[in-house]
């Protein structure tokens, strides 16, 4: 996996080149010293993984993530605990505290590579299996409404029933096909079941979806382009 590290502290940029280079599979790619430098790289160049702090000036780690629509997965790495929920819910892969401690960084790059080795998108039957209350349930792609953001769980809902799964979003959406789009941190939705859309809420399954400001524009151009 190509990654980049994003850190204005240059001990801790060293600490994580440190640990990346006993990886074997993780090519550092990049070494960015503000979250501006490492947003401008992004657009010029792929990468996999995202070694990112929280707080650094002029755009602070969470910043970073929002200006996104869709971000490689990220690994945050930063001295303060009390920004794990708030990294969470931008669906990072994982948070490390610092000081570094090696055994827990392997463990993150496992679950990272866990992620992208194998979520992949649905099989040609248009289905995929979700694990709710204990049982493997088949679901059609296309009978899903919307997936709403439940902490570490997700509710799946249809017209007929709602699920909940343990899972982020970012794992969900992976499974999901092009006709699915997040609007919001906590909201996907599948844009054959919009029913209208006012100001900044979608209208679907009987509920009503909040979208971001930053997502607005891309759903009312998707919408256009269905037709």
């Amino acid at each position: 996996m190509k990654c980049i590290v994003v850190d204005d502290d240059p001990v801790q940029r060293e600490a994580i080149k440190s640990c990346i280079a006993k990886v074997s599979d993780l090519e550092l790619v990049g070494v960015y010293p503000n979250a501006i430098e490492a947003r401008i790289a992004l657009q010029k160049r792929e990468v996999d993984l995202i070694f990112l702090d929280v707080e650094m000036p002029e755009m602070s780690g969470i910043e970073f993530l929002a200006s996104f629509k869709e971000v490689p997965q990220v690994i945050m790495v930063t001295a303060k605990k009390h920004y794990a929920f708030e990294a969470f819910e931008y669906d990072v892969t994982d948070y490390i505290s610092k000081p570094i401690d090696m055994d827990r960084f392997s463990s993150a790059v496992q679950r990272a590579r866990y992620y992208e080795e194998n979520l992949k998108k649905p099989d040609v039957d248009n289905s995929l299996f979700i694990k709710s209350d204990g049982v493997l349930v088949k679901l059609g792609v296309d009978d899903i409404s919307y997936v709403e953001a439940l902490g570490d769980y997700i509710k799946v809902v249809t017209e007929e029933k709602r699920y909940i799964v343990h899972s982020t979003m970012k794992a969900f959406v992976a499974k999901l096909p092009e006709n699915f789009l997040r609007v919001h941190k906590s909201h996907i939705i599948n844009l054959n079941r919009i029913e209208k859309l006012e100001e900044n809420t979608v209208f679907l399954a009987g509920q009503e979806i909040p979208v971001s400001r930053n997502n607005k524009k891309i759903l009312i151009d998707r919408i256009s382009e269905n037709g």
